[in-house]
């Protein structure tokens, strides 16, 4: 089977043109390419590029991925690949030789139509909704939201002689990007979404952020776009007065698809349109702004290609707002489950296997697949092609339901386990005696199987509740905090307190995969479960129980320590055991916590000069007491004059180089000269952001409830305890299953505090219970039903509006959060 085109040595070095090369291995064929040297599915076969990166350089884990054996690396410093024997290329940019490779890569494959989307919103809901609406065809598109400079390179590389259509997005943040993009793509068609205020920083103006991302449309034959947008209308039309424009849109002057009406009742819409000489009906399961912009623009995408509109109507009410994307929660018996059952397609398999690996940790991985029916491959093929990324991705244990997959044993792996049945009910049966125990599950198929069968029976049910965490935004607020630090400083991520109510494990694994320096936790024993869970990235015990040193020892845990008779402690603990440890020195200068305070410096010295070959100090660090707040910058620049003094002094004793560090989130935007070597990053991973000012944070956390009953209630009439809540007329109330058990406050209750269903706020009547809690709907009992999920807050509605009700603070409201709430996590 051919999944890519392979490259020779030869060819690699004819293509860079290469300032110097080694070939040892003449006969090795580069199939992958990998820029992460954690993550090299097939050594041999895979081609490493050592990156530039904004905190190090991938030259220092060459020796890692050769260890790994890579026998192929591209660097631009031979000194890291001096007497080693393997294949190496020497160019002047890493990054630039990977984008000519992968353009090289798409210019074998001219006779595939390709698609590039590019705009501020929008992009990858419109890729994924097209794959959908085009079931017929072998549709390869780039994986999640890949689309800058690296991800744009990646997801050209997948293109294959199977592919018949090509999807791919581009997004940009600063001026002279989107050409190299281009070049890459070659999009055929062109794609505009929208135009928003994301990344205007980058930009003059808007109309350059415009006239940028247009440039990705450069050599297209056709560009669909909304003509309703005056700016982005005009723009393209004087960019690009002779190629074929395909617009839709309310306007008259919409070339291609006209909106000639649009009804919305509750979450769904009926949307009546005319194109050519036909007008036609559409009804889409939702009625937001938004998600009606995109669908349009996938119908006039659609159109464009020249799809008949009876080939995707009947599709689009299945379309989905990416809820099943990699959706990830906790399964029976301690299992941890990622469905991603959305699409179904080998290169969308890929990408959901590299998730299991990541977030698997120690646990065996198991994949639950069906039948692929659309992509159109005979059973063989497919099953080599699953057989092939089963064992490339360490599968122990693999289920495969339907006629295609009962072949697949043959090609597997004999070290891999298989179990087959013909359809889902079956593989029920099958898992009433199965056991989930220590299994990361990755569930993956076609919709007519309904796995989401299998999802639910292997679901942990032990609570309804919901704490959604959106592993993407954790990403982009990563990313975010990371653009305003200097490559040289280090990124400490705190996630005590189970990361703030998010669930530590396994958002530990994703930031350790994220390349996060370090973690921090507040004690040993949540340490230990990290470990226990995969995380290798060392792990500051902000504060240590100095009866856990046995522990810290074990699993290589660095206890912090702040006062002097701590540090005796552990020091005679390491002489009698004659053990070495790493630690981290806290110093005091002004929270009055913990930490050493400037009377103490001189006696700590003194037993640091005499403790070199029992206790090594890896940084010392202070903490502000009011970072974000600007009233007290004076104090703060006391705080830090006095840390500098401080750790001046303690330096001075030891004869090896220490880390420094004193800010936390909202410090690391507000005094970047005090980033030092290391930052620490809390609450600003989970959007939570005190600095008002500071833009592009995004939520994480959305926690949600469901309405379980509905019913009447008479004006006068009583609800809850205390017969705290009296109507004032004849109304429906709604119990939700969330109490201040949960996490919900009982001071939210008597109407402070209202929740969102639907879209539309409601107050809460009474006061909120231990499980439960009254929710008045007036006489909207028609438009709420049993089953409706309910927001406390989310995305659209921030936790600060809780936060305030309850007279406390964010931190506190998830804090508070209960470990029966199922964590459930997403990448949207």
């Amino acid at each position: 089977m051919t999944h890519h085109l392979t490259y020779p040595p030869g060819l690699l070095r004819q293509i860079w043109s290469c300032q110097s090369s080694q070939i040892v291995y003449p006969q090795s064929l580069v199939t992958v390419i990998c820029t992460d040297s954690r993550h090299i599915p097939l050594p041999e076969q895979s081609l490493f590029f050592a990156l530039k990166g904004s905190h190090s350089h991938g030259n220092i884990h060459i020796q890692e991925a050769i260890q790994k054996g890579v026998k192929n690396i591209v660097t631009d410093d031979e000194n890291y690949v001096k007497d080693v024997k393997v294949n190496f290329f020497i160019v002047r940019d890493t990054l630039a030789a990977l984008q000519q490779l992968a353009q090289y890569h798409r210019n074998q494959f001219t006779h595939v139509p390709v698609l590039g989307i590019t705009g501020s919103h929008g992009k990858t809901i419109v890729k994924e909704w097209l794959s959908q609406l085009m079931p017929d065809i072998h549709v390869i598109k780039s994986p999640k939201s890949y689309n800058s400079q690296i991800g744009v390179a990646l997801s050209v590389w997948e293109m294959s002689d199977e592919d018949e259509l090509a999807i791919f997005e581009a997004g940009i943040s600063q001026t002279g990007e989107m050409e190299t993009l281009e070049k890459m793509i070659q999009p055929h068609t062109g794609i505009f979404t929208t135009l928003g205020d994301a990344h205007d920083s980058g930009f003059s103006d808007t109309l350059q952020k415009l006239q940028e991302k247009l440039r990705l449309f450069l050599h297209s034959d056709v560009i669909v776009f909304e003509e309703d947008n005056e700016l982005v209308a005009n723009t393209i039309k004087q960019l690009y007065p002779h190629k074929i424009l395909h617009s839709w849109g309310y306007s008259a002057h919409a070339t291609l698809l006209k909106v000639l009406e649009i009804e919305r009742k509750d979450n769904r819409s009926e949307l009546t349109l005319h194109s050519g000489h036909q007008t036609f009906s559409i009804r889409a399961p939702f009625s937001d702004e938004a998600s009606l912009h995109n669908l349009l623009t996938c119908v006039a995408t659609l159109l464009s290609l020249g799809k008949r509109p009876e080939s995707f109507i009947p599709l689009i009410p299945e379309l989905k707002n990416l809820p099943m994307r990699l959706e990830m929660k906790n399964g029976i018996h301690g299992s941890l489950l990622i469905n991603d059952t959305y699409n179904a397609d080998l290169y969308s398999l890929r990408i959901a296997l590299e998730f299991l690996s990541q977030q698997a940790g120690i646990r065996d991985k198991v994949l639950i697949i069906s039948d692929l029916v659309q992509l159109g491959l005979d059973a063989e093929t497919l099953a080599q092609k699953v057989a092939y990324l089963a064992e490339l991705y360490g599968i122990s244990f693999l289920m495969g339901i339907g006629q295609h997959m009962s072949i697949l044993e043959k090609y597997l792996s004999p070290f891999i386990l298989f179990h087959k049945e013909e359809n889902t009910e079956d593989l029920l049966k099958y898992l009433n005696t199965w056991d989930s125990h220590n299994k990361a599950i990755l569930i993956k198929g076609a919709r007519q199987y309904n796995l989401e069968k299998i999802f639910e029976k292997l679901s942990d049910k032990s609570h309804s509740t919901t704490l959604e965490i959106d592993l993407k935004s954790v990403e982009h607020n990563l990313k975010l905090y990371k653009e305003h630090l200097s490559p040289s400083t280090q990124i400490i991520a705190v996630i005590k307190a189970s990361a703030y109510g998010t669930g530590s494990e396994d958002l530990a694994l994703l930031l350790q995969n994220k390349g996060v320096d370090y973690l921090a936790v507040a004690f040993s024993d949540e340490a230990v479960r990290l470990r226990k869970a995969g995380v290798s990235i060392p792990i500051m015990i902000l504060n240590p129980e100095t009866g856990s040193l046995q522990n810290m020892i074990k699993y290589d845990l660095e206890p912090t320590i702040y006062s002097l008779e701590q540090l005796s402690e552990i020091l005679h603990y390491m002489r009698r055991e004659k053990l070495c440890i790493k630690v981290h020195l806290k110093v005091d200068t002004g929270m009055h916590r913990l930490g050493f305070i400037r009377e103490d410096i001189e006696a700590l010295c003194e037993i640091l000069e005499t403790c070199t070959e029992n206790i090594i100090i890896n940084s010392i660090f202070s903490h502000l007491t009011s970072s974000e707040n600007e009233n007290h910058d004076d104090w703060t620049l006391q705080q830090v004059n006095l840390f500098e003094n401080l750790f001046s002094a303690i330096s001075s004793v030891l004869d090896y180089k220490v880390r420094k560090h004193i800010l936390n989130s909202a410090g690391i935007v507000r005094f970047p000269q005090y980033h030092f070597d290391c930052v620490r990053l809390g609450l600003g991973l989970y959007g939570i952001s005190s600095l008002p000012e500071f833009e592009g944070v995004e939520r994480v956390h959305t926690l949600s409830a469901s309405v379980i009953q509905i019913k009447p209630i008479k004006r006068g009439e009583s609800v809850g305890y205390n017969r705290s809540g009296i109507p004032h007329r004849n109304a429906h109330i709604a119990m939700i299953n969330i109490g201040y058990a949960d996490g919900l406050m009982r001071v939210a209750g008597m109407g402070r505090f209202s929740v969102s269903i639907n879209g539309k706020e409601y107050p809460i009547i009474g006061q909120v219970c231990m499980d439960l809690t009254m929710i008045d709907i007036g006489h909207d009992h028609d438009s709420v039903q049993v089953g409706d999920k309910v927001i406390i807050f989310g995305k659209e509605k921030p936790i600060e509006h809780l936060s305030e009700v309850c007279n406390t603070i964010p931190y506190e409201i998830l804090s508070r959060i209960s470990e029966r709430v199922k964590r459930v996590y997403t990448r949207s």
